[in-house]
Formats: structure tokens, sequence, C-alpha cells
């Protein structure tokens, strides 16, 4: 069976299990093949290849979309247009006004 590798080091793939193919991520992380996640079961190969490439496919683009956001906002911070400083927050109308250190709490 063909391995679809996903960025934290799992992969989606089929094992069979007495005649039902199983759609699992499988976790090697720790040479162990934990079974991460299952998706289904199957009573045919072939539509269980086909869901274990698609759920690969996803998780594939949901990491470069992930490795994407973070060149962009690194490439546009070494330039200069990195992100807009946050505002400063609006103070409500009723919050008590406490005097400084330096400030006399009298007024005088």
């Amino acid at each position: 069976m063909a391995r679809d590798y996903t960025s934290d080091g799992t992969y989606w793939t089929v094992r069979k299990v007495g005649k039902v193919y199983w759609v699992v991520r499988i976790d090697n992380n720790n040479s162990d093949y934990r079974w991460a996640e299952i998706w289904g079961g199957y009573y045919r190969a072939g539509a269980a290849g086909g869901a274990a490439a698609e759920l690969a496919y996803n998780q594939g683009k949901r990491d470069v979309a992930q490795q994407l956001r973070k060149s962009l906002h690194g490439a546009l911070d070494s330039v200069g247009l990195g992100a807009l400083p946050k505002p400063a927050p609006v103070q409500p109308d009723a919050a008590k006004i406490v005097p400084g250190d330096d400030e006399d709490p009298d007024g005088e």
C-alpha cells in the first residue's frame, strides 16, 4: 500500500482486518505504528484506498497552506510590511482615573 505522509509524521493508509479494509492514519513517530485515527471501514480495497488518498490530499493541502502562511508573514516582516500594531484599548467613560506616582491625589 502507498503511504502518504503528513507534516506531523503520520500517514493515511489501508489496513485489512478480517474482511474489512480500514482507512487509518498511522503514527510512526515512536516506531510503534500506532493507529492515530480511524476513518472508517470498507468491504472493497479500492474504495478504502480512494478514501485514504483523499484524506491524505486534504491533509497535505492544510499543511501547505499553514507553511505558506508562515512564510508569507516572515517575508512581509523582513521587508517592513509586517502586521500593523494593535490600536490602544478604548477607555470607558465611567473608568476612574487613578493618579500616577508623581501626581498629587488632591489635584494640587
